[in-house]
Parts: C-alpha cells; sequence; structure tokens
C-alpha cells in the first residue's frame, strides 16, 4: 500500500481583501481591526478600510493600525454599500470578505476560508453560521437556511461570506438602489447566475444586533427590498411558485405587524428564550428552512 499522500500547503501567492466600511464605529473599530490583522494566514493579507467621514475619533483609531492596513480611505459617501463598492474596486484580492465596523472574525476564519478557496476551483463563495451579540454578549448562533429559499428571502449572513473577486468582475457590484437589500441582491444575483457555494458548518465571523437592520421600522423596509429582489426572476417561474412567495410575503407583514409593539419592550435576550421554547415544544418552527435566527 502507497503512502498517503502529503497535502499541499497553500499557495501563498493567493491574496485575500479584506474591507471594513464604518462610520462613526468609535467604540467598535477597534476590535473589528484587531480581528482582522490577528489572524495568521500563509496567503497575502490585504485590508482596506472605507471610512464615511465619522468625526467621534473612528479616524484616530484607524490611524493607530495604520501599518497593518494597506488602503484607507476618508470620504464622504451615499452610504454603506457605497462604501463597501469602493473597496472592492480598489481590492486586489483573489477572495473578498466584507466586514463592517459592528462585527467582528472569529478566531482562524481566514484561515479555514483559504485552505478551501485552494483546495476547491470550482468554489466561488463560501458562507457558515454566524455568532450573534447583543450588547456585548453573545445571543445565539444564526444558521443558514436553505439556499433554494434565496427567491423568498436572504437565507445567508453577509459577514459570513468571501467572495472570489472574479464574481464581481462578472455580475456587477452592490446595486445602490437598495438600502438595506444589497447583500442579499448580490447573493441571489450570483447564486441564479449558477456560481458555486459551499458551507462551512464552522461560525467564521460574530454580528452585533445592535447595528442598523436592528431597528425597528427597518424591517418593514427589508421586507419592501428583499419583496423587490426576488420578483423579477419570480415572474419567469412557475404560477405555483409566485403564489406561494405572495403567500409568504403576506405571512411576513402580518408577523411583522403582530409582534412590532412587543418587540419595542421584549429585548432581543428575552425574545429568542421564548422563540427557543416554541422551538422545542413544536420540534422546530417553519421559518428555520429560511433560517435559524
Amino acid at each position: 500500500m502507497s503512502a498517503p499522500k502529503e497535502q499541499e500547503a497553500p499557495n501563498k501567492n493567493m491574496k485575500i481583501s479584506i474591507i471594513t466600511p464604518v462610520y462613526n464605529a468609535v467604540s467598535s473599530i477597534e476590535k473589528t481591526i484587531l480581528s482582522v490583522i490577528q489572524q495568521e494566514i500563509k496567503s497575502e493579507l490585504e485590508y482596506i478600510i472605507i471610512d464615511g467621514g465619522s468625526n467621534d475619533g473612528t479616524l484616530e483609531i484607524i490611524q493607530r493600525y495604520a501599518d497593518n492596513i494597506n488602503i484607507s480611505i476618508c470620504e464622504k459617501d451615499n452610504g454603506i454599500y457605497d462604501a463597501m463598492n469602493k473597496g472592492i474596486s480598489c481590492a486586489s484580492g483573489d477572495i473578498i470578505g466584507i466586514i463592517n465596523a459592528d462585527d467582528w472574525y472569529n478566531d482562524k476564519a481566514l484561515q479555514n476560508i483559504e485552505n478551501i478557496f485552494l483546495q476547491e476551483p470550482k468554489i466561488d463563495i463560501i458562507y457558515s453560521p454566524l455568532h450573534n451579540y447583543y450588547n456585548g454578549e453573545y445571543l445565539n448562533t444564526f444558521i443558514p437556511g436553505v439556499l433554494n429559499n434565496l427567491i423568498f428571502k436572504f437565507t445567508l449572513n453577509h459577514p459570513s461570506c468571501f467572495v472570489r473577486k472574479s464574481v464581481y468582475e462578472k455580475i456587477g457590484l452592490f446595486d445602490l438602489s437598495y438600502s438595506i437589500a444589497a447583500d442579499y441582491d448580490f447573493i441571489f444575483r450570483a447564486y441564479i447566475h449558477g456560481f458555486g457555494f459551499h458551507y462551512v458548518e464552522t461560525p467564521l465571523a460574530s454580528y452585533s444586533l445592535n447595528g442598523f437592520t436592528g431597528e425597528p421600522w427597518n424591517k418593514f423596509k427589508e421586507i419592501s427590498e428583499s419583496w423587490r429582489v426576488g420578483s423579477g426572476f419570480a415572474k419567469q417561474t412557475a404560477k405555483d411558485l409566485i403564489i406561494k412567495r405572495q403567500r409568504f410575503y403576506l405571512v411576513w407583514i402580518a408577523k411583522e405587524l403582530l409582534t412590532f409593539l412587543p418587540k419595542q419592550f421584549i429585548k432581543p435576550p428575552i425574545a429568542r428564550r421564548i422563540k427557543d421554547k416554541f422551538r422545542k415544544a413544536i420540534a422546530g418552527l417553519p421559518s428555520d428552512q429560511f433560517g435559524v435566527w
């Protein structure tokens, strides 16, 4: 019997670009920066920070780590997705990850994706579960839903996604007509174009629920924009899928209307315990196939 083939070392010529869009995040930007620059990988790491004109001390913290930041841009932008687009346009890496200033990468996250991309050239996008935090304390772990349900809503979470730059080059950047759902729109476009997705069971990033999309009224904007993302494609599908999608959104809106007032008084940790009890009592919730929050 021949000896097992020795695993090849990662190619040091591969480059990973990480982009952090930020605006007035003085209390969290340092943790985000450290979570990037302290990653140990054999590939070249390019770190890009796009600041929208912070005036709260964020820039001073960024300057503190200037030696570890390859590109730093500070100028007014048209929102977070515009900042992301600027970063992607500057990036020279083969792989691109985007981590917001309120979020951070978990230990060995870049090492994990480095190995997978090098070993599996047909993989274009990696995604994973995501640790959720509220007020600095661990809340739960988001488990992505099935990709087929992207026609209904965003079943992944963007901070855990790593994308080959060639995907952006082929299908374009983030659509700035969306203020909340541009990441969903991009991932959905990648999915219907047939790019290769790969699920990693280890959570690659951690996410703060104190951010923009956590504001109460933003949930209704998210529903509106999510509907628009898949509507064009849905019109080309079977009538039963169109009807199923319409029902899904009616239920989603009704659920948000019914829970809107309670959500103003019930904090996420308590809401999480209530939801977990329901999930255990009925062996899972119908919404779990779209992502377990």
